[in-house]
């Protein structure tokens, strides 16, 4: 039998149903909010270590990359805690076996936990009844392996007809053995463990299949936008400059108070930004490399580009969100803009952003008919067009980044897609 300890209080009295139940019912409530398997697993053995009144407590999870059931937490006092790292139980384990078939198989009537003071008994019961020998030799590695594991008792973990894990306790400190309604209540804590890992690692897996989604279209985005760049020979990296001064007048407006942080709409505003004039590439070469302006007729053509870009992404599962940036970073404050001609508010704020960005960067680039604007000159120009084909609070963001040095700051605008704050 395993030693017992000496140095903790001995005095603890059994558990009610009442008491295990409350505890119980608190555990489970807590269960709900905890969104990584191994760190729910860790709060249960520090609940039943604080709670349940045992010498020690262990939980074994299966993980597939170890195709084993590895010892994830152990609480308790001296030499009855398990060292935790070391213990890797195989699917092929006698106790795992055991579970299992008696899952399957409905082998013995209380199936839900192994008792060690019941192991006698139940072994002498395959001797004189069912005469099966094989049994009893199993009985007896399944003593030798919760010896090992220091467990007087072990309770499965069932998801449907999954093992899931096991629980592993030491003796009661009070020294009594394990009552009926107290088994029955770590078998009930021990399913309801089941179904909240199962849960945990749902959640664990959409966030993995989100991200994989989240970096196809991002890898998507920066293609198209490489696309754009290498067609149009004025704005090679015009897609990125605009995206990465979206970003510098959103973050500003944050810090302003103007809007909130929200990691997805400064996604969303780097993304759309990026992709701002993916409809170029439904234009012809000889307007979008004339080395000269545009005469009215070929403009004309030029400002469907807006339109095609926001139809390009619709289609795409994750782009369609980007079209503000696309469709309306044309469009003026004072509604003399396109493809729509709406006015101020109106235009969503976006499309604002991604208008004063690109129109900075457009005035400070060489083009073959112009030469690069300085700095100061442009923004001196943009704050002349604020109210008219600027919104006011988008330039004073931008005005307000320039002189406080955060418009080449790239610390939140890597093409990783990092979000600030």
């Amino acid at each position: 039998m395993i030693q017992r300890l000496r140095h903790r209080d001995r005095s603890v009295p059994r558990f009610s149903a009442v008491d295990f139940q409350e505890a119980l019912l608190n555990a489970s409530k807590g269960m709900i909010r905890v969104k990584d398997p191994v760190t729910l697993l860790r709060i249960i053995t520090r609940f039943i270590d604080r709670r349940m009144g045992v010498t020690h407590v262990g939980v074994l999870l299966y993980q597939q990359k170890y195709d084993s059931y590895v010892l994830i937490d152990s609480k308790g006092d001296g030499g009855t805690k398990i060292p935790v790292g070391y213990i890797r139980v195989p699917k092929q384990n006698v106790i795992v076996d055991f579970f299992v078939n008696a899952a399957q198989n409905g082998a013995f009537a209380r199936r839900e936990a192994l008792v060690l003071s019941e192991l006698e008994h139940m072994q002498n019961f395959e001797i004189l009844v069912n005469k099966r020998e094989n049994r009893v030799l199993q009985y007896d590695e399944v003593i030798r392996q919760m010896k090992y594991l220091r467990a007087t008792m072990c309770i499965p973990s069932f998801y449907k007809k999954e093992l899931i894990g096991i629980l592993l306790l030491g003796e009661k400190l009070s020294a009594e053995p394990y009552h009926e309604d107290e088994i029955r209540l770590f078998v009930t804590l021990a399913n309801d463990v089941a179904m909240a890992v199962k849960n945990a690692e749902l959640i664990t897996d959409l966030k993995k299949s989100y991200d994989k989604e989240r970096m196809l279209f991002i890898q998507t985005s920066v293609a198209l936008a490489t696309a754009i760049d290498a067609r149009d020979k004025y704005t090679h990296g015009h897609s990125e400059r605009v995206s990465h001064y979206s970003l510098v007048i959103a973050n500003e407006l944050i810090e302003m108070g103007k809007i909130d942080f929200d990691p997805e709409f400064m996604e969303t505003v780097q993304l759309s930004a990026l992709l701002h004039d993916v409809g170029k590439i439904g234009i012809r070469d000889e307007i979008l490399n004339k080395p000269a302006k545009l005469t009215v007729e070929e403009f004309e053509v030029m400002k469907t580009h807006v339109v095609i870009g926001a139809n390009i992404v619709k289609p795409i599962k994750g782009l369609a969100r980007l079209t503000d940036g696309i469709l309306y970073h044309h469009e003026r404050f004072d509604g003399k803009g396109y493809p729509f001609g709406i006015k101020g508010r109106d235009i969503p704020l976006i499309g604002r952003i991604v208008n004063a960005a690109d129109s900075y960067d457009t005035m400070v680039t060489a083009r073959a008919y112009k030469e690069a604007m300085p700095n100061d000159k442009a923004f001196e120009e943009l704050r002349r067009c604020s109210g008219s084909q600027f919104d006011p609070e988008i330039i004073d963001a931008f005005v307000s980044a320039y002189e406080n040095g955060r418009l080449n700051k790239r610390a939140y605008t890597g093409l990783e897609f990092a979000r600030v704050h």
